[in-house]
């Protein structure tokens, strides 16, 4: 069987949006795995109105503890087993807080033993291992719903996510299509968006992001974590003004929602307002340190020459990469390339970075494995895996970057001051560490190379 082209794929995306509003966008499927789509379906059963806080207290909250009363008097229900799984999940989204997931996995696996074929507890495993970051897990879960219900459009959410993740995305792109075919709604729009930026298609992606947050509950979390997406979608496009008030509509609808104080973060920091970053990111953090939150706000300390506060955050992200773990949560690409760009334990994140290769042929994969080692020394190596970060066709300012400085590694100079150029046409502010970095070049100065 001939693989599809590109064409021939941006057409069969296309299609699925007629009368929807897409017909005539570019293409369909956003960093990295910190944003890689994982959003499940929530049972209706399960699922709160809203999430805005009162009180203190959420409405997650609240439903959570009404389920933990029934099961208190009902411990065999396994409906309420399952909904009071997928609430944990939920919260640990709103949260960050990866002790949630332990409580869930109890949950569904009394309920997979019991009922192997119950299709809600078959998806809240996959949606499980999606967090955890346990992509061939979740695929193998994702399939086995697909098999107890073909018609359910969730499970093909599962895989397809597995899929993109495990850089299978000529299979995502038809699982994903099967989704939206099945069941058009603010989940499959998602990931719809998501593999659109994938191959480069930013205009694509923020039309399906907007259609999923047009498609949810005004201050649900679920609607209000699509608006923040799309802020980052804005964001990503050099667009602050319009990111910025993405981020605040998102926190008007849902209250010290610590991913849009996050992106107000981001957008005061592009700004240089770096004690504004400071304040934001403080917020955010004062709901939960969550590690991508943690790394930004090092990098602002850093470049506001802030090196003893900077220090304390990077400290508390390997505090909290432990937490994580211990949670059974995978996060070496993730400590794998926080090191790298620190020129610290290098060799040790191109080993972990080899053996996430083995298993997940990504572009993000293939762009931390190429900058671990550019910092390693290996240009010659570093550039095979920077063109394989590239293979889609990816507009992300950052792996350009990579990609640009590795070229200029091995030997390319003009390439890579054309990959450096094209970083900083995509985005001036794709990071508050390189990009200065990129203009510094791209001026005729030097660098170290623990700049980048």
């Amino acid at each position: 069987m001939i693989a599809p082209t590109t064409r021939t794929l941006r057409n069969r995306l296309i299609l699925a949006f007629v009368g929807l509003g897409l017909f005539g966008s570019a293409f369909l499927i956003s960093s990295a795995v910190a944003r890689s789509l994982q959003t499940w379906s929530t049972p209706e059963a399960a699922a709160p109105a809203r999430n805005v806080t009162a009180g203190g207290v959420s409405d997650t909250d609240r439903s959570i503890g009404a389920l933990q009363e029934r099961l208190r008097q009902r411990p065999d229900d396994q409906v309420s087993q399952t909904n009071l799984a997928f609430l944990y999940l939920q919260k640990a989204r709103e949260t960050g807080d990866p002790g949630y997931y332990g409580r869930a996995d109890g949950l569904l696996r009394q309920v997979v033993t019991l009922a192997p074929t119950d299709i809600d507890a078959l998806i809240g495993m996959g949606s499980l291992a999606l967090a955890r970051h346990d992509f061939p897990g979740a695929l193998e879960w994702g399939q086995k719903a697909i098999e107890a219900a073909p018609a359910r459009a969730a499970a093909y959410g599962v895989v397809g996510d597995a899929q993109v993740e495990l850089g299978r995305y000529d299979e995502a792109v038809g699982t994903i299509q099967r989704m939206v075919d099945l069941r058009p709604d603010q989940a499959s729009y998602a990931r719809v968006s998501y593999l659109r930026e994938l191959y480069g298609d930013r205009a694509g992606a923020i039309d399906a992001m907007q259609l999923a947050v047009q498609s949810g509950r005004p201050g649900a979390e679920g609607t209000e974590w699509s608006r923040v997406q799309l802020g980052h979608l804005y964001f990503n496009g050099g667009d602050l003004d319009r990111a910025e008030a993405t981020y605040r509509e998102a926190l008007a609808y849902y209250p010290n929602y610590l991913h849009a104080h996050g992106g107000l973060a981001r957008v005061a920091a592009a700004r240089g307002d770096y004690e504004g970053a400071i304040r934001l990111y403080g917020q955010a953090a004062d709901v939960n340190p969550v590690p991508e939150l943690v790394i930004q706000l090092a990098d602002v300390y850093s470049a506001a020459g802030r090196a003893d506060d900077a220090a304390r955050q990077e400290a508390l992200v390997r505090v909290i990469q432990q937490l994580y773990a211990a949670n059974g949560v995978d996060t070496d690409l993730e400590l794998a390339l926080f090191d790298a760009d620190r020129d610290t334990n290098v060799e040790q994140a191109v080993a972990r970075l080899r053996e996430q290769w083995a298993v997940r042929k990504s572009i993000h994969v293939a762009d931390a494995y190429g900058w671990a080692l550019y910092k390693s020394g290996d240009c010659a190596q570093a550039d095979v895996y920077a063109r394989e970060a590239l293979r889609l066709g990816t507009t992300d300012a950052l792996i350009l970057f990579h990609a640009g400085r590795i070229a200029d590694c091995a030997g390319d100079e003009p390439r890579g001051r054309e990959l450096l150029t094209e970083a900083l046409s995509r985005n001036p502010h794709f990071s508050i560490r390189y990009a200065p970095v990129a203009r510094q070049i791209l001026q005729g100065g030097t660098q170290a190379k623990a700049g980048g």
